[in-house]
This record gives structure tokens, sequence and C-alpha cells, in this order.
């Protein structure tokens, strides 16, 4: 008897301990919800530039509970885009300039005021894509890493955020 109350405890701890590596999304200080993403695995954040009007991805990974800017993906250096000399390495792929390697600490999460439809700020994982843009434009999200229990991971709601109608831009 003894060793079944032990398992069931066992049971119970692992379904409530934070174990599991993921993204926490919140809008305005609430939560949107959770994105689950495995040690080493990247993210990424792509929208489109305000001023130049083509698309950037930025590739983050989560390290020791940090963000950090791995490589940046941009069609052409718009104002405050490039290359910074002794971050990272870049090279051309077909249309793109890829710069890799950049390991641009920024801290432990990213706040973004989401632009307009034109602007289609995404956050991308290996397994889903997060629009932004349609529902949430001038919000405040935050990206954060976290861990999350097994529980929480299984009924985990769709981090997708609802709307009735687009907003405006």
């Amino acid at each position: 008897m003894a060793l079944v109350a032990v398992l069931a405890a066992v049971l119970v701890a692992g379904a409530l301990l934070p174990l599991w590596p993921a993204l926490r999304l919140s809008v305005d200080d609430e939560r949107l919800g959770h994105l689950s993403l495995a040690e080493g695995e990247q993210f990424t954040l792509s929208y489109v530039h305000s001023i130049d009007h083509l698309p950037i991805e930025e590739n983050l990974e989560v390290r020791d509970g940090e963000l950090v800017v791995d490589s940046t993906r941009l069609r052409q250096f718009g104002a405050g885009m490039g290359h910074i000399p002794g971050e990272g390495t870049g090279r051309a792929d077909g249309e793109w300039w890829v710069i890799e390697d950049m390991n641009r600490p920024i801290g432990p999460e990213v706040a973004i005021r989401v632009g307009t439809a034109a602007v289609d700020h995404r956050l991308r994982t290996p397994d889903t894509e997060v629009r932004l843009s349609p529902c949430l434009t001038s919000r405040r999200v935050v990206v954060e890493p976290v861990r999350i229990s097994t529980l929480r991971l299984l009924l985990a709601g769709d981090p997708q955020p609802h709307c009735d109608e687009p907003s405006p831009g």
C-alpha cells in the first residue's frame, strides 16, 4: 500500500513540476499561452521592416534562461539593420543576406510592440507559427522562456490570438 502511495505521489509531482522548456506569450501582461521549444531549438521573430518594406527574420534561442539572438536574415540593409563588426559573420543566401553566429544576449524576455498587418509580426517555432499582427496591432507582446509542467503542457490552450475581425491597418 505504501508503494502505491509513493508511486501516486511521484506521478502527481511529475505532472506538476515545471520540467519542459517553453516560450510564454503574454499580451498587455495577460497570458496568451505557451509554445513548446525543446532544448537547443531556435524560434524566429519575423516582420516586414517599416521603412524599406522588406522581410526580416531574427532567430533566437534560449541559453541558461536568457534569450540570445543567433542569426538574422534580411533582404537588404535598412535603417538600423546590418552587420555589426565583431558580431557574427555575414554571407549571401540567394535573395537574403544572413548574419550568423551573432551570439547577442538580449535578456530574459523580448517585448514586441506589434505592428499593423503590413508589418506582419509572426513568431515561429519548429512546430507552430503565431500570427500577431491580425489581432494585436499596437499591443505589447512579451515572449519569455519558461519551464512548464507536464499537466500544463497537455492542457495548454492554443496560443493563437483570437479576434472577431482583423485590426485596422
